[in-house]
């Protein structure tokens, strides 16, 4: 009996399995846009369930499901579209897209809002379009895409950008965008770094350190008005980034991209090619006692000459030496993700490698990128979402710019040099010290670089680790009611280690330095949310948080000269050692409450009103507490001027104002002293300091108001967002020079006030979209007007840097702007006239000219994305206009006689009959030679003034997504053919691109000095969905 019975219930229990089996079935179906257009990647999600999948690239898909369920398709940017499974249901579906009124960004503090209720500017850049042209520097796949978003280009390779929006709003403080990741501000050390015209070292940090491969989208907030809820850290704007989640389907999704490029120098300068070493129309005949590096000898005729090396060699033109030099460099950027939702949540892993290698040889950057993110529903109140990231990055051999960088002697290589010659950069046998020195082209034992030698003998280093996470709890206490607690963690670790070796150049003894640095900021804050409707027409949302920041950083640094065994590097065998530097933990805390009020009528009149309050620790107890305000109003007047959408789809009008601030950094209050390592006469002593504190000193402020107008017409076919803007900093913090009688060099105080005003233009359009070709473009136009309205009594202009010669400095100049190029001319008497002295040759003047300013007049920025079948082609032209830039570059390269410019008077000489000459005090009639003349005009600063004015094509991609990839395991398979810088439609500044600066901080803009050549890169994106 017990046996019949458990046979029944195995028969029972086998045909409820079977009709279970039996009643689910293979829904199969298509997503296209509302023209037709296949939608790869559309989310096809059963209701209630973990059971998921994805559209291929041909928009197709197929889900096992049961009747009476209820399948639910998603795609980014389209309106979501719900089916119930039934037998007569159809499940070809086309999504319409998102209109104007129906956008969500996501703005301060990670809050996702309707684009239409905001009164201030945001723009988004999707994931997507930073990833087709991959680099290191998400900013490099920013640059074009946002007005009012201004990216220069400095250093090479693990080098970082300089990002302002809506130009600088301090004279003397970081005036680059905050940093914020997943609603986490990061740490921006070495953001601003480089900017000597002598050995600029650019290094990274900030968004350098972000995997683009994990981003979801970026969004700009634009200056004081969308960025006030960061407070004392909202003057400069906002870079948003969020990053991506785990997919909503059950299967395992694995993504792999694989990003190929190829860099080549985009362009070099113009070299002559008919004159050799040599001085004063000769070559050069004696090693010892009359040898130099300039190319102001005789016309390269084939004869044998003395070459550098002490032996004779034919005297001929090598038009190739510089091209030769460099070499065509692999960038290999590889991705692999795995997601997969689950029964209450969902998981992404994902690693990136990338091993890009310099055009330099020898210098070359490796990173491995780790980041696993899980969200999980724990009830039907409490959620959570953590993620953490490890990224580490080896940079072997960053090259310097300057004029001790690796370029100059490039650059100034003489004409008749092969340069395979300088790969023997030290003789084979080292007895003596002076065997150790650097074989150049130069006279043996001066200070003569070598290229290779710097590359392949000296050592300079860097290895970068760094951890970023956050951990996000989630609380609905009811339908109206939410709360979230946040924890975010920025740990980053870099060491330096830089070798000049024995025989160096510079340093014949050889040097060492050793630098460690450790930068953590932590961030634990709160915020409610109240959503709720107070009448049929009225919404109130309020937002209410607080957050507490700790900022640290320390390091040690130490180093000397001159080895002992001039085999062995390390600092114990170093003759003269450094007191090693230590830099003690610094502590920042900023403690902030802040509020936001958003109230909606009748989904056309929006007011937002925001409050903050930060208390800093690195003010006085009397003004260490700053509150910040902003207001914003928005209304959408499309449905009284156009109710039934004849004309206008959306047609918004807005207004905003702010206030906030820039902070300082700790320690700027009570006076510190220094101890030396060795005091006097063995005794402990002090040093004074050069800076005296102030116990008073206040936090920058920042007030902004900005106006917009906004449309879409036509089927949001064309849509159009004018924004107006003024932006005034007060209470400036800088290190005013006071006499030396005082006891200091600088007293640090608040001075002053700064003006931005300005506008930008965006005009989008779906110009074709028939179901199998469309074409969306779009273009925008940002200028910024920039004035340092004044600084202080007896202060009219602050120099930022100035060149080795002392012809031109960066300045900011009251009644001007910031980055103002000064430098001299050529010197003229009292009616105007040229001088020349006696001699005949020009006369510089004073440096105190203006001669422009490194601020670019307006940026421009046109995209285009076209799809025609599986084809797609999207191209990217942008445009930089007005602004100026000093080429250190161009007038080293005409006063060593390299450049195609210096052939002019090569065998004539001239005589510069209209200038006077001072020795006669009448018209000159002395003549001179080409190279006097050179040799004159390039330490003149205004002959090297370039305008910024160019335009390039920026990106572009071909694309095919490759059908029939079922039967090989894929979901999809997409390849681009890509490439970026890849010419200039106009340029006028000779020799260099006028976007390569100095550095990244504000010094460092309007000069350039032998920056590495701007990269031509063409290569493949492979990306496949399993």
């Amino acid at each position: 009996m017990k046996q019949f019975k458990i046979k029944k219930l195995l028969m029972m229990t086998l045909m409820l399995s079977s009709f279970a089996v039996f009643s689910q079935k293979t829904i199969s179906g298509s997503v296209t846009d509302d023209s037709g257009v296949p939608l790869p990647g559309a989310t096809v999600v059963i209701d209630g369930t973990d059971n998921g999948t994805t559209s291929d690239f041909d928009g197709n898909y197929s889900i096992e499901a049961e009747n009476g369920q209820t399948i639910t398709l998603s795609y980014v940017g389209y309106e979501s579209i719900s089916i119930s499974v039934s037998d007569d249901a159809n499940f070809n579906v086309s999504l319409s897209p998102v209109g104007a009124l129906d956008e969500v960004v996501i703005t301060a503090l990670g809050l996702s809002r309707e684009k239409k209720s905001l009164g201030y500017a945001v723009s988004e850049v999707s994931g997507d379009n930073i990833n087709t042209v991959k680099d290191h520097n998400i900013a490099s796949s920013l640059a074009g895409k946002v007005p009012g978003l201004n990216i220069t280009q400095s250093g090479t390779m693990g080098s970082g950008s300089r990002i302002t929006i809506r130009g600088n709003n301090s004279i003397g403080g970081n005036t680059q965008a905050l940093i914020v990741v997943d609603g986490v501000p990061i740490n921006a050390d070495g953001v601003n770094s480089g900017g000597s015209v002598y050995n600029s070292q650019v290094t990274g940090g900030g968004i350098t350190d972000i995997n683009p491969n994990d981003v979801e989208s970026i969004s700009v907030l634009k200056g004081p008005n969308a960025a006030a809820l960061y407070g004392s850290r909202a003057g400069n704007g906002v870079i948003l980034i969020t990053t991506k989640k785990g997919s909503q389907t059950d299967r395992i999704g694995v993504t792999v991209n694989t990003n190929l490029t190829f860099d080549d120098p985009m362009f070099l300068p113009e070299f002559q090619n008919e004159y050799g070493q040599g001085t004063l129309g000769a070559p050069y005949s004696d090693l010892e006692s009359d040898w130099g590096v300039s190319s102001w000898g005789s016309r390269m005729d084939g004869s044998q000459q003395l070459y550098y090396d002490g032996t004779n060699k034919s005297y001929t033109a090598q038009p190739n030496n510089v091209k030769d030099f460099f070499r065509t460099a692999t960038r290999a950027i590889t991705s692999i993700s795995l997601d997969k939702a689950t029964e209450d949540g969902s998981v992404r892993f994902s690693y990136t490698n990338n091993g890009s290698q310099s055009i330099m040889e020898n210098s070359d950057l490796e990173s491995h990128n780790f980041n696993l993110r899980g969200t999980a529903q724990l009830s039907d109140k409490l959620s959570i979402d953590a993620k953490a990231t490890y990224f580490t990055q080896e940079v072997n051999n960053r090259v310097s710019l300057g004029g001790e960088g690796v370029i100059s002697p490039v650059f100034n290589m003489p004409r008749s040099v092969n340069v395979e010659d300088l790969r023997t950069y030290q003789q084979s046998d080292l007895a003596v010290a002076s065997d150790y020195n650097a074989i150049s082209y130069g006279q043996r034992g001066d200070n003569t670089p070598n290229p290779f030698w710097m590359l392949y003998h000296d050592q300079r280093n860097e290895k970068r680790n760094r951890f970023l996470g956050f951990t996000k709890i989630n609380y609905e206490f009811n339908n109206w009611l939410s709360g979230f607690i946040r924890i975010g963690a920025d740990v980053t670790d870099i060491k330096r280690s830089n070798i000049e070796k024995p025989g160096h150049h510079w340093y014949k003894g050889g040097r060492m330095e050793i630098t460690s640095r450790t930068s953590n900021e932590l961030n634990s804050e709160f915020l409610l949310t109240a959503n709720r409707d107070l009448t049929d027409k009225l919404n109130l949302i309020v937002n209410v948080g607080g957050n507490l920041s700790r900022r640290t950083n320390q390091g040690m640094n130490m180093g000397g000269d001159n080895f002992k065994i001039p085999s062995k590097f390390f600092i114990a065998n170093l003759n003269d050692q450094r007191p090693p530097n230590e830099y003690p933990l610094v502590i920042k805390k900023v403690n902030s409450f802040y509020g936001s009020a958003n109230l909606a009528y009748d989904n056309f009149l929006y007011l937002d009103v925001t409050a903050r309050n930060d208390w800093s620790s690195t003010l006085s107890e009397d003004n260490r507490s700053y509150l910040y305000n902003s207001a914003s109003l928005s209304a959408l007047l499309s449905r009284f001027i156009d109710p039934d959408q004849n004309l206008f789809n959306y047609l918004k009008v807005r207004g905003s104002w702010a206030e906030v601030g820039n902070d300082t950094d700790p320690y700027q209050l009570i006076q510190t002293f220094n101890v030396p390592g060795q005091g006097y006469l063995g005794l402990t002593t002090l040093s004074a300091p050069s800076v005296k504190l102030n116990p008073d000193l206040k936090p920058e402020k920042v007030t902004s108001t900005e106006f917009g107008l906004e449309f879409a017409v036509f089927d949001n076919k064309l849509n159009f967002d004018l924004s107006i803007y003024d932006i005034t900093t007060t209470d400036l913090i800088y290190n005013v020079p006071v006499p030396a009688a005082t006891g200091y060099s600088f007293f640090k105080e608040n001075i002053g006030e700064v003006n931005n005003k300005g506008v930008e233009l965006t005009v989008g359009a779906n110009i074709i979209d028939n179901g199998t070709f469309s074409w969306n473009t779009s273009v925008f136009y940002a200028k910024n007007e920039n004035k340092l309205v004044e600084l202080t009594s007896g202060l009219e202009s602050i120099v930022y840097t100035t060149t080795n010669s002392g012809n031109a400095s960066i300045r900011a100049t009251v009644g001007g702007s910031i980055g103002e190029i000064y430098g001299s001319v050529w010197d003229t008497d009292d009616s105007g006239r040229n001088i020349v002295n006696a001699e005949g040759i020009p006369i510089a003047s004073n440096p105190d000219n203006i001669l422009g300013n490194a601020q670019p007049d307006w940026l421009g920025g046109w995209s285009n994305t076209i799809i025609y079948g599986d084809f797609s082609l999207s191209f990217l032209i942008d445009a930089r206009m007005g602004g100026q830039i000093l080429s250190l570059t161009s007038s080293s390269m005409d006063s060593s006689g390299v450049s195609e410019r210096t052939l002019q008077y090569r065998e004539s000489g001239v005589t510069l009959s209209d200038a006077v000459n001072t020795g006669t005090n009448s018209a000159n009639s002395v003549p001179i030679t080409g190279q006097q003349y050179w040799g004159a005009m390039s330490g003149i600063a205004e002959n090297y003034i370039y305008d910024q004015d160019n335009v390039r094509l920026r990106e572009f991609a071909l694309g095919y997504s490759i059908p029939g990839v079922e039967s090989l395991g894929l979901q999809s398979a997409n390849l681009q053919l890509i490439g970026r810088n890849l010419f200039f439609l106009s340029k006028s500044a000779e020799d260099i691109d006028p976007e390569a600066m100095l550095g990244t901080n504000l010094g460092g803009q309007g000069f350039n000095s032998f920056s590495q050549p701007t990269l031509r890169s063409i290569g493949l994106n492979l990306t496949l969905n399993f």
